[in-house]
């Protein structure tokens, strides 16, 4: 695995001041509809940056990391261990995460992450399943081909209709021919 940073935190003192300041600030949609009031930062650029998060210092402390995605926060907390870092703060599990931190060599706080990816794959599967019945069809399930043969249809129906009064006026124009020369 290649250890993506996927995540910021901003840890502060006054978690609801410093919420509003980057809000204020950035522009940043902040959540903070958990049990936690942590604040899930939605930075509102669509493919571009990462999204982060702002919460209460535990440690009483203001501090800023960013979380690199791993496979095993605690194989991984030993490897920084065996590299000259140390443990912060041990494996945790938290709605579809579980994280970790530790300290580099320098003193420099940065967290671990492995993330449940179950229910973003299903929405990502429902959102792609959405879009190709929108792109199959009109909406309603219908797909393209049986559109484009009942719009085919429809527009041949005016023809047959006008075919048929042409042939019904000539009857018509025939008939009272027919009545004048007998009349």
């Amino acid at each position: 695995m290649a250890y993506p940073v996927t995540h910021f935190e901003i840890n502060a003192q006054d978690a609801p001041a410093t919420q509003k300041f980057y809000k204020d600030l950035c522009g940043w949609g902040i959540d903070t509809n958990n049990p936690d009031n942590y604040g899930m930062i939605d930075t509102k650029n669509k493919g571009t940056g990462i999204n982060g998060g702002i919460g209460a210092s535990q440690q009483g402390r203001s501090w800023v990391t960013f979380y690199v995605e791993c496979d095993d926060p605690a194989a991984t907390l030993a490897k920084v261990e065996r590299l000259g870092g140390r443990r912060v703060m041990e494996p945790m599990e938290s709605m579809n995460v579980t994280y970790a931190l530790f300290a580099d060599p320098e003193g420099n706080v940065i967290g671990l992450a492995k993330m449940d990816r179950t229910q973003e794959q299903q929405r990502e599967q429902e959102q792609e399943r959405k879009t190709r019945s929108r792109s199959n069809g009109n909406g309603n399930g219908t797909p393209a081909r049986s559109r484009a043969k009942a719009t085919a249809s429809a527009k041949a129906a005016p023809k047959r209709a006008a075919a048929r009064k042409k042939t019904t006026a000539k009857k018509s124009t025939t008939r009272a021919r027919s009545k004048r020369s007998r009349g």
